[in-house]
């Protein structure tokens, strides 16, 4: 069985995409033999062998960074989720159809806690211990989980519509997950993750997502076949893929600061 690569230097630093700071960690590992470069939830991780020269790698470095700059050019939502809140005591935020003032309150317990005090008013408690509330990262986080909560049942309901429509096809889960490297996924045992960032998007861009993952229970992969039942259930989907495009990155849980 093959090694892990074991980590011997780490280096951390920041890029610029756009007017989103992104934190980087380079890492060099011994037993590694090539470069690789990941986006995860908290940072851009680029991994460098070891053995190779301080001129490889520079290289391999600034070859990893051009990747990112290509993929922000191409995909700037897989970005969007270094995007954080500016710091405030009251914000105002809407979604589907609804505007809420949310009132931003400190405590000293361990968790960080939102809750509705009324019909259009949310108040979140920050532990103010925790580093994440000093930079503005929580509160994105908050409203995205507070708000799979509140309409989950809705969106499992459009599923299984759409899919007894369409489709027919025995459906295990559905979850919808604060992610931001895809808009959808379906396994082979029927399970749907759709992004919370969905709820941000027109109601028939989150049909056309939830078609477009029911359509992996009959194809599992992206052929013409599997297309081709999209376009059956759903004859305009290139609308919406090219609604999703062109406004993806701008589905943020991204609150406006009051005052």
């Amino acid at each position: 069985m093959a090694r892990r690569p074991k980590k011997i230097q780490e280096t951390r630093d920041q890029l610029v995409f756009g007017d989103i700071t992104v934190p980087v960690r380079l890492i060099v590992e011994r037993g590694r033999s090539n470069a690789r470069a990941s986006l995860t939830q908290k940072a851009f991780i680029i991994r460098i062998p070891a053995h190779v020269s301080e001129t490889e790698r520079t290289k391999m470095t600034r070859d990893m960074v051009k990747w990112a700059k290509d993929l922000y050019a191409k995909k700037p939502a897989a970005f969007a989720h270094y995007r954080k809140a500016e710091l405030a005591n009251n914000y105002t935020f809407e979604i589907r159809g609804t505007r809420y003032q949310i009132d931003v309150e400190t405590h000293g317990l361990k968790s960080h806690r939102i809750s509705r005090i009324a019909d259009d008013r949310l108040e979140v408690q920050l532990n103010i211990d925790d580093a994440r509330a000093e930079s503005g990262e929580i509160i994105a986080k908050l409203l995205a989980k507070y708000f799979a909560g509140i309409y989950l049942p809705e969106v499992t309901r459009r599923v299984h519509e759409l899919n007894a429509a369409h489709f027919q096809r025995p459906i295990n889960h559905v979850k919808l997950s604060d992610t931001y490297s895809r808009w959808g996924s379906c396994s082979h045992k029927g399970n749907i993750n759709l992004a919370t960032r969905l709820l941000l998007a027109p109601p028939e861009v989150l049909d056309a997502v939830i078609i477009h993952e029911l359509a992996h229970l009959v194809e599992q992969n992206h052929s013409a076949r599997f297309w081709a039942q999209v376009e059956r259930a759903l004859p305009d989907y290139k609308v919406y893929d090219a609604w999703l495009k062109k406004h993806g990155k701008e589905l943020l849980f991204i609150p406006e600061p009051l005052g």
